[in-house]
């Protein structure tokens, strides 16, 4: 065979492996934890000015790169919000919330309403996956209350 056959395979081979090569990035997902608590007091009546509970929020964001090589992927990174409260009352308590998350310039992006029909001193609840959200919790987060009651 001639040297200068063997050098034009040797040019096309390397050039198909280049151009294979190009399209060839691999996705990488990752998952990070993201978490915020917010403390909560009640607004009237005997609990007006009091400790009612803490709301805490855990987010496990996936993240995607790059997305071109994520055909299975979303459009954009995502995480599930998981929340918990925690009463801080001295006494059992009904309450009515609503949990919003906050972006960057503290604008709610996103809301979920809850009830929780009796919740002890010091007692904590598991209140699972209350939405996804592109919008990553330690950002900031809010809860308002629509109602509290004393129980007895």
């Amino acid at each position: 065979m001639p040297a200068s056959t063997n050098y034009l395979g040797r040019v096309v081979l390397v050039s198909l492996l280049a151009v294979a090569g190009c399209g060839s990035e691999r996705c990488i997902t990752t998952t990070s934890q993201y978490t915020t608590s917010v403390s909560t007091v009640g607004y009237i009546g005997p609990t007006q000015g009091q400790p009612v509970a803490r709301f805490d929020l855990t987010q496990d964001f996936v993240n995607h790169t790059p997305y071109e090589a994520c055909a299975q992927g979303p459009l954009q990174d995502v995480g599930n919000v998981h929340l918990s409260v925690t009463s801080t009352s001295t006494t059992p308590l009904s309450l009515e919330y609503d949990v919003q998350g906050l972006n960057a310039d503290g604008v709610p992006v996103w809301f979920q309403p809850g009830v929780i029909q009796r919740i002890n001193p010091n007692e904590t609840l598991d209140m699972g996956t209350i939405t996804s959200s592109p919008t990553r919790v330690n950002l900031g987060a809010r809860v308002v209350l629509t109602s509290v009651k004393v129980l007895p």
